[in-house]
């Protein structure tokens, strides 16, 4: 009963946002200076998108830019598009004027966003040579329990700028700039949003860690340690054979981010049972002391 009045209570907040939403809208401040941005990425293993790691972006400082007040954005990506480790980082810069975002590049100011459009109306983003379209608006609850509008949209002629979901006064669902690719070649994917903060409150937060990402463990000096079959049918046997008294902690985790096994062992082998999983990748996480491991194995 609880539940159905809560979720009574829900339908109706959402109800009075969208009747007197447009006269009440708030305009949200964009990229307040220490919000943070996680988002999801694929990189390239061989002929597959397989290899998962993550986009960090952070508001800074504010600057002044040919008179426009900005914020200053630092992009962070740890592995490259080879999934190879290889930190990078750059700098970009975010202007607000009302309603509007612009991304400020070489001296000149481009649209990114537009949240005061309304279904069926659109916007141009010069800088990409493109329109977008606005399908629907609705709202979307944050984790503190605010509520933000949400832009559903469409880019005319590229679909690769990623412009589908946006939310006010935090960005895209798929990365906070809209790239056609990101840092490479070659090119990775776009992922979700993991997590946004705002002065170290969460208030998008998903089921898999904000900097996640994994790497092949032929990467890491601790292969030694262990042995797994990475070609699953009924079960994952973990050997420990080497680290038998170490205390290890092993989670696994379907591509969506479902954590499927999760357990602390101080045994020298460990099966798990995978006959009720789904065909799929997925991912092991094994923590020992202060070491990580990660891997990937297939279910068939």
């Amino acid at each position: 009963m609880k539940m159905l009045d809560k979720l009574k209570r829900k339908v109706i907040v959402l109800l009075l946002l969208m009747i007197v939403g447009v006269g009440v809208a708030q305009t949200h401040e964009f990229a307040p200076i220490g919000a943070e941005w996680h988002y999801e990425r694929l990189y390239r293993e061989g002929m597959d998108l397989t290899g998962i790691t993550y986009d960090r972006f952070r508001s800074l400082r504010t600057v002044e830019i040919n008179g426009w007040k900005c914020s200053e954005i630092e992009l962070f990506q740890n592995l490259d598009c080879d999934g190879v480790a290889n930190p990078h980082t750059e700098l970009r810069y975010i202007n607000q004027e009302g309603d509007q975002i612009y991304e400020v590049e070489n001296g000149q100011r481009y649209l990114m966003y537009d949240f005061s459009k309304e279904p069926g109306e659109y916007w141009l983003v010069p800088k990409y040579d493109d329109t977008i379209f606005v399908d629907e608006v609705d709202f979307v609850e944050l984790t503190d329990g605010s509520y933000r509008k949400r832009l559903q949209t469409h880019p005319v002629n590229n679909p690769e700028l990623h412009i589908y979901s946006i939310i006010e006064g935090i960005g895209m669902d798929k990365s906070l700039f809209p790239f056609f690719i990101l840092y490479g070649p070659p090119p990775c994917m776009n992922g979700l949003i993991r997590c946004y903060s705002e002065d170290g409150i969460p208030l998008i937060m998903s089921e898999t860690e904000c900097d996640y990402e994994i790497m092949s463990v032929d990467e890491f000096d601790e292969t030694r340690l262990l042995i797994m079959n990475t070609i699953v049918d009924d079960a994952l046997h973990i050997d420990f054979s080497e680290i038998e008294k170490e205390m290890k902690y092993v989670r696994i985790v379907d591509m969506s981010g479902r954590t499927v096994f999760s357990q602390e062992t101080m045994d020298k082998d460990l099966e798990i049972n995978f006959s009720a999983e789904p065909t799929g990748v997925y991912l092991v996480q094994i923590l020992i002391d202060s070491r990580v491991i990660n891997n990937k194995i297939l279910k068939r």
